[in-house]
C-alpha cells in the first residue's frame, strides 16, 4: 500500500504489519470492531448487503460447547456464520465453519428471535429492545421467512489465507455453498495503524460471471444425475417386465435385453419399419403400433390403410384405440394408455402386467391387418 506526499507528488510505500504486533486480538478487538460496525464486511460484500449481528461467541448448540465468533442474519433472512482468525487463516478455519453452519441450520424462527433477543439484553442493558420487531425492521418484512432450507452463508475473516483455505472454499462455492473470505490487512503509517479490507474470494470483478458459470455447471450436473437416476428406473423396470414376460407368453421381446430408454420396441415381423413399443413415462403408460419408415409417406399410408381397418382392429382389442396420424411428424401412432406414477415402485408389478397384457393384445388385434398390406411395402 502506498501513501501520496502531495509535496513530492510521489508515492510513499507504508509497510504492512501484523495485528499481533500491536497486541490486537481476534476476540477483543477484531470480533468487537464487526459487531459494532457490520458495515466493515457490508461494503466489501455488496451493495444490496446489510447484514444484521444477531448473536457474538454463540454456543448453544446441541451436545457441543463449541463457540461461533459472531452470527448475523442478511436482508433475505438467512444466517451468515462470521468466522474471525486474525493474522492466519489457519488450515482448519473451513471444517471449522461447515460445522457452525450444520448446526446452525437447524435453527427455527423462534430460535433465531430467542438468541437475537438475549444478545440485545445484554449489549443494551435496560434499553428493553424487542429482537422479533428488530428483526421485521431489518427484513422489511414481519412475516418474512427466515433461515430456510440450506439458506446459510458464510464469511471468513483474515489477515492471510492459506492456499488448503483458498481452494477449499473455491471448491465449496463451486459446489453452490454460499462462503466468501475478506481479508483484513493492518499497515503501520506512523504511528497509526490502517486496516485495509477486501473482498478475495469471489474476486468482485469476476463474480457475477462466476456465479453464472457456477449456476450453469450446476444445472448440468443435476440434470446429468436426473437422467442416470432415470436411466437406472427404467433399466430395473424393463428388466422386471422382460422377466414377468418370460413366464406369461411374451414372445414379442424374447430376444430383448433390456433398455435405458423410457421405451423398449420389437419389430412386428411384417413390415419393416412398423414396431410393438412399450412406453414408460412420468404419469402415464403407453402400448403402441409405432410406425416409423424412413419415408413419410410411406408412414402415413400404412397408418391410413390400418385406419380402414380400424372397426376391426378395435373389435379385436376390446376397445377403442389412440389413433395418432402426427401429421406434423414423420411417424405415426396407434396406441392404449392409462394413468399411472412411474416412481410408484410398490405397484410396478401392476403396471407391468397391463404393458405385457396390452400388447399382446394390441399384437393380436393387427396382425391380420398388418399381414394383409405387407406386400403394398
Amino acid at each position: 500500500m502506498y501513501v501520496l506526499n502531495e509535496e513530492v507528488k510521489k508515492l510513499v510505500k507504508i509497510n504492512e504489519t501484523k495485528f499481533s504486533e500491536h497486541g490486537l486480538t481476534e476476540r477483543y478487538d477484531l470480533q468487537e470492531w464487526i459487531d459494532s460496525d457490520p458495515t466493515i464486511l457490508s461494503k466489501e460484500l455488496g451493495e444490496d448487503e446489510d447484514l444484521l449481528i444477531i448473536q457474538k461467541e454463540f454456543n448453544r448448540f446441541d451436545k457441543t460447547k463449541e463457540r461461533l465468533d459472531l452470527l448475523a442474519i442478511d436482508k433475505n433472512g438467512n444466517l451468515v456464520i462470521i468466522e474471525n482468525k486474525l493474522d492466519d487463516s489457519g488450515k482448519d478455519v473451513t471444517w471449522q465453519a461447515l460445522k457452525y453452519v450444520s448446526y446452525c441450520s437447524t435453527l427455527t424462527k423462534n430460535e433465531i428471535i430467542s438468541i437475537y433477543q438475549e444478545y440485545l439484553d445484554k449489549k443494551y442493558p435496560g434499553e428493553k429492545y424487542n429482537a422479533e420487531q428488530k428483526l421485521s425492521e431489518h427484513l422489511n418484512n414481519e412475516d418474512a421467512n427466515i433461515n430456510i432450507g440450506y439458506s446459510q452463508r458464510i464469511i471468513l475473516v483474515a489477515r492471510e489465507f492459506r492456499p488448503e483455505v483458498t481452494s477449499t472454499v473455491l471448491w465449496l462455492r463451486g459446489n453452490r455453498i454460499d462462503i466468501q473470505c475478506i481479508k483484513v490487512v493492518p499497515y503501520l503509517f506512523g504511528n497509526d495503524v490502517i486496516i485495509d479490507i477486501d473482498k478475495i474470494i469471489p474476486v468482485p470483478e469476476i463474480e457475477e460471471f462466476t456465479i453464472r458459470a457456477t449456476i450453469k455447471e450446476t444445472e448440468e450436473k443435476d440434470i446429468a444425475i436426473a437422467k442416470n437416476i432415470s436411466d437406472s428406473v427404467y433399466s430395473q423396470y424393463w428388466s422386471r417386465l422382460l422377466e414377468y414376460g418370460k413366464s406369461n407368453s411374451l414372445e414379442l421381446y424374447s430376444n430383448r435385453t433390456g433398455s435405458s430408454d423410457n421405451w423398449i420396441a420389437a419389430a412386428s415381423g411384417i413390415i419393416p419399419g412398423v414396431i410393438y413399443s412399450l412406453v414408460l413415462l412420468k404419469d402415464k403408460i403407453r402400448a403402441e403400433l409405432y410406425i416409423d419408415r424412413k419415408s413419410v409417406e410411406e408412414n402415413k399410408k400404412i397408418f391410413d390403410l390400418l385406419n380402414e381397418e380400424r372397426e376391426l382392429i378395435e373389435s379385436k382389442f376390446g376397445r377403442e384405440l389412440n389413433w395418432e396420424r402426427l401429421d406434423d411428424r414423420k411417424a405415426s401412432r396407434i396406441s392404449v394408455s392409462t394413468s399411472f406414477i412411474r416412481d410408484d415402485y410398490d405397484n410396478w408389478n401392476i403396471a407391468i402386467k397391463w404393458h405385457v397384457e396390452n400388447i399382446k393384445k394390441l399384437e393380436n388385434a393387427m396382425q391380420e391387418s398388418l399381414s394383409k398390406i405387407k406386400n403394398k411395402f
